[in-house]
């Protein structure tokens, strides 16, 4: 008898999944805390008609964004997402969105420079890269990389360095706004200490290189700067004709194939 692939779950779904449990409690539960705070810094005075956020988790990030038009996309069905796509081939067309969240993804994905590639891909030109990883030159990487992937997430994962990921996103045509750093303590959840605020300790106040988790900030520039479409000339989201993935758990059946003539949503 034949298997039903689209109800067969990949290892790496199953990583996603866990992830997402992960971010649900103890530690996990902190790491999350201090990341939304730092997003909801990064995002309040975010302007723009779409905002797409690409993660491994179902809660969202972009909750503080004036933006009006937000969405999370994800693989899984499981993760709850508004769009069902693969992060490696969204169904939308080149330079159509204002800001991407790319949040913990690239450590869990067999091919990190090609996730990167499709998220620059649909950030429009002027528009923005927010990516969120583990930082492999702090506590954090150092005891994932003592356990050698023997433990659970996120210490299983492959940890890129922010140094790393600027250089690929130069390539891309990305200038880097800024990298923040934050979580300096112990990769272990301690439910008697209090979790430090995020804006806090000198490791913050001179946003020291070794935290456990970093957020890089990066503008899209390609070609010449033209201003952005004023209030008057509303954008909307073009989809291509990519059809979503063969494989949707759960028993859900993907979206019929989109193409410019058929859809222009707005989001």
């Amino acid at each position: 008898m034949v298997k039903d692939k689209r109800l067969t779950m990949e290892p790496a779904d199953k990583a996603r999944i866990t992830l997402a449990n992960w971010f649900e409690a103890g530690v996990g539960q902190q790491i999350f805390a201090t990341e939304q705070a730092l997003h909801d810094e990064l995002l309040e005075d975010s302007v723009g008609y779409h905002l797409l956020q690409i993660s491994a988790q179902v809660k969202r990030l972009y909750d503080r964004s004036p933006i009006p038009n937000k969405r999370r996309v994800a693989e899984l069905a499981g993760l709850t997402p508004d769009l069902i796509a693969s992060p490696r081939q969204m169904p939308v067309l080149e330079d159509q969105i204002d800001v991407v969240l790319l949040h913990h993804l690239l450590e869990f994905v067999h091919r990190p420079q090609s996730l990167l590639t499709e998220a620059a891909r649909v950030v429009m030109p002027q528009g923005v890269l927010i990516i969120t990883g583990f930082n492999p030159l702090s506590l954090w990487g150092l005891r994932g990389f003592a356990s050698r992937g023997r433990e659970g997430f996120p210490f299983n994962g492959k940890f890129l360095a922010a140094s790393k990921l600027m250089d690929w996103l130069n390539v891309l045509n990305f200038k880097i706004d800024r990298v923040l750093y934050a979580e300096f303590g112990l990769p272990m959840f301690l439910p008697w200490v209090r979790p430090p605020d995020f804006g806090l300790g000198l490791g913050r106040r001179y946003n020291l290189p070794f935290g456990g988790v970093f957020v890089i900030v990066a503008r899209k520039y390609i070609g010449p700067l033209t201003p952005s479409p004023s209030g008057r000339q509303r954008r909307f989201l073009r989809f291509s004709g990519l059809s979503l993935p063969d494989r949707v758990p759960d028993g859900l059946t993907p979206s019929p194939k989109l193409t410019i003539d058929q859809q222009r949503l707005s989001l």
